[in-house]
């Protein structure tokens, strides 16, 4: 595959390239091989990132700029496996640009270039005067002299002012760049002052109703505010080098923190009201006490749910259950079930069906066409994360389930899959998942290893409208 680059913003928003050439340069200097405006995108640095093939794979490499490279919002440390639609930030306060992987027959398009200034008009000399003949030998000898006197002295003048120039320009270079610095300090405190008091409003919001997410503010209020303190005093002892290194974290969790309010300006509690009560405790028993738990939620009144396939099929989709089990939240009543199918290949995604059903059940809708999810959207996900030991079998008990709330944000998009960084109690597989206008995005099916579920992946929800018409089932019904 090669790989199209497109800038999002800044100087040259638009300025797209395709490469087939193993390593891609970013940067204002004019030798990268894709060129930032060097007026306009101050925050990037002359050579600030290298975009190159590995294997079947492209990823994107910092070459130590001063305002780091991010990808989806996550400064990277080495080489980072890039995506399609990724997006890679030059700088916090940088330009995006956006990752497309196409097709090795897509033709190689070099990206307009920043117009070059035009180089001055060479001055010439005075002409020549025309030789004269009749002066003696001593005479020419005396003129030939004095002429490489001058060209002597000339030099010897121009060496002079060639070293006080130098020794001018790194004085006023060295003023400048303090000058830069100053602001840019400044400029990102303001920005942190800025953003520290919307994190007051935004823990306000909250008023509690989502806890990890308001201990995820708290948190990161609390480094920056560290950070701050050990910046001052490496300026202060002049150890430029890790006060470069805390401007960075300080940079990235500045960004983390924006991202953690736009998530806390969310109405969770009216997403919770509108769909808890479509959630329910799957159970699945393979053999006797060998119980597997997981979340499903109704997309049809006449009990049809969706969860995830191996929590009703097993890790390799090949068990068969010898009983299943729903029981909805806020509710103590069990209801047997039955397998209705599961989607073929990689997509984690089955549906039951409850037995002997009495009445309606609440659905949650399955839109059509899906919402767009983009990298940077705000997310909840209700479901049941830590299971229970409940029995199984059917019956009313005093024993009512109640479904948790998680906030998280998209990471990362792909067609078959979508990454989300949560903010609370770690997913549970068959959980559904919603934008910030409640609508249905996707279903959870797995977390990151070593991260205690606080990066998931969603099964995208048109998944879920391919299955249910296979089954020859439409939502909600």
């Amino acid at each position: 595959m090669k790989v199209q680059l497109r800038i999002l913003g800044g100087a040259r928003a638009g300025v797209t390239g395709v490469f087939s050439a193993d390593e891609v340069t970013l940067g204002r200097h004019p030798e990268c091989a894709f060129v930032f405006d060097t007026e306009g995108d101050l925050a990037v640095s002359a050579r600030h990132a290298v975009v190159a093939r590995q294997g079947a794979h492209w990823v994107v490499r910092d070459l130590g700029s001063r305002n780091g490279t991010l990808v989806n919002g996550h400064t990277i440390r080495g080489d980072t496996r890039l995506d399609d639609t990724d997006q890679v930030r030059l700088g916090a306060d940088g330009p995006a640009v956006e990752v497309r992987l196409v097709p090795d027959a897509t033709p190689d398009q070099a990206p307009a270039r920043p117009a070059a200034a035009a180089a001055p008009p060479r001055a010439t000399g005075p002409a020549r005067p025309p030789s004269r003949r009749g002066p003696s030998t001593t005479q020419r000898i005396k003129v030939e002299v004095g002429r490489q006197t001058r060209r002597l002295r000339v030099l010897i003048g121009l060496l002079v002012l060639t070293i006080a120039g130098g020794g001018g320009y790194l004085v006023w270079d060295r003023r400048a760049r303090e000058a830069d610095r100053v602001r840019e300090r400044a400029a990102t405190q303001a920005r942190i002052d800025s953003i520290l008091q919307a994190s007051e409003a935004a823990l306000a919001r909250l008023r509690g109703e989502v806890e990890g997410l308001g201990d995820a503010l708290r948190r990161s209020r609390a480094e920056i505010a560290r950070l701050q303190g050990e910046l001052g005093a490496a300026e202060a002892s002049g150890r430029s080098g890790d006060a470069e290194r805390l401007r960075e974290q300080i940079a990235s969790l500045t960004q983390a923190l924006s991202t953690q309010q736009v998530a806390a300006a969310v109405d969770f509690r009216a997403i919770h009201e509108a769909n808890h009560r479509a959630v329910a405790l799957v159970w699945a028993e393979f053999a006797p006490g060998d119980v597997a738990t997981g979340t499903g939620f109704a997309v049809r009144d006449d009990g049809v749910l969706v969860t995830s396939r191996h929590v009703v099929l097993g890790p390799n989709g090949n068990r068969r259950p010898q009983r299943l089990a729903v029981q909805f939240t806020n509710s103590a009543q069990r209801w047997p079930a039955t397998l209705l199918g599961a989607a073929a290949g990689d997509t984690d995604v089955a549906a039951i069906r409850i037995e002997r059903i009495r009445g309606s059940v609440p659905v949650i809708p399955v839109p059509e066409p899906p919402p767009a999810v983009r990298p940077g959207d705000p997310v909840a996900t209700i479901g049941f994360p830590f299971g229970t030991d409940l029995p199984m079998h059917a019956g009313t008990e005093d024993n009512v389930v109640r479904a948790t709330l998680t906030a998280g944000i998209v990471s990362k998009v792909l067609p078959h899959e979508i990454q989300v960084d949560g903010y609370g109690a770690q997913g549970a597989s068959g959980s559904p998942v919603f934008d910030q206008a409640g609508r249905l995005i996707g279903v959870l099916y797995a977390g990151e290893p070593g991260t205690n579920g606080r990066i998931v992946y969603l099964v995208p929800v048109n998944s879920v409208t391919a299955l249910l018409r296979a089954l020859g089932l439409s939502s909600p019904g």
